[in-house]
């Protein structure tokens, strides 16, 4: 076997299994954006804790790459888009085209979804009586301790340093708000058995997430209640910001420019799937 071909197979396994390595997060499908909400006549910068992304759409599809330009670094959020449906740099003018994307972007439910190396072919699915009407809010905290609010609302929790370990001590305090969940980063839940939600947690920041809400409900208070509630709750949450570094190969083809940029940003940890199960009585909302 020639050295070539060596390198091809090994390309292709490592391209092929790196999903299985990253943290959760990464594997994960994440909505970014509000579809309705969204210029499509300019970019729009996104941050992925702290990577930097920048969104525009080519005809209707939705386009994601790092929001720093290929060739000198340039914010790309200050670009525009050309008559090909392609991003330009607004320094030297560098296209940038849906060769140059990075994860997969889809548009489902109303919302603009986004995954770097997911596993699941599609984004999760919203109610079955969806009404695509969304909000969000943006708590000042991090990640791990917004989920950790949301999913545990009916326990204490005891945190353990080392390793990153989480424990539980079971105390039902409220069994007519239940929560069910289907992985961390995105939790269905009900209130009093009536209403529906849906949550998905996108971290912006060190110390920032947002939240993506929508709840089967056309009484406007009940959902002012809801957000004003759970911001109270987080509003003294104490932060406990988790990073830590991790170096995300990508098959560039012919360039390798991201593979540097991917230096410069750390990357969020969160417990696997099997810690997480561990915790608690795995359930499905439907």
């Amino acid at each position: 076997m020639k050295w070539y071909n060596l390198v091809l197979i090994l390309n292709l396994f490592l391209n092929t299994t790196l999903g299985f390595f990253l943290p959760q997060i990464f594997r994960e499908w994440h909505p970014i954006a509000i579809h309705d909400k969204i210029d499509k006549s300019k970019p729009l910068s996104i941050n992925y804790g702290k990577l930097p992304l920048v969104l525009w759409f080519n005809d209707t599809k939705p386009q994601i790459t790092v929001g720093y330009c290929k060739h000198l670094g340039a914010k790309l959020e200050k670009g525009f888009i050309d008559n090909n449906n392609c991003l330009v740099c607004p320094n030297h003018l560098t296209v940038h085209d849906t060769s140059d994307t990075i994860g997969t972007t889809m548009i489902k439910d109303g919302l603009v979804w986004w995954s770097y190396k997911n596993l699941k072919k599609t984004p999760p699915s919203l109610y079955k009586n969806k009404t695509n009407d969304h909000y969000y809010i943006d708590v000042n905290n991090s990640l791990q301790n917004i989920v950790l609010e949301f999913m545990y609302s009916n326990y204490n929790i005891k945190e353990r340093t080392v390793n990153n370990k989480f424990y539980i001590k079971k105390q039902l305090s409220n069994v007519e708000h239940r929560i069910f969940y289907k992985y961390p980063f995105y939790l269905k839940g009900s209130i009093n058995k009536k209403i529906n939600y849906g949550i998905n947690f996108l971290p912006l920041e060190d110390n920032k997430t947002r939240l993506f809400i929508n709840i089967d409900t056309d009484i406007k208070y009940l959902l002012h209640y809801f957000l004003s509630s759970k911001l109270f709750n987080l509003k003294n949450y104490d932060n406990n910001t988790i990073f830590k570094f991790l170096l995300v190969l990508k098959d560039v083809k012919n360039d390798n420019y991201l593979k540097k940029i991917y230096l410069l940003f750390d990357k969020y940890m969160f417990p696997s799937e099997n810690n997480v199960f561990s915790f608690y009585k795995y359930r499905n909302f439907y």
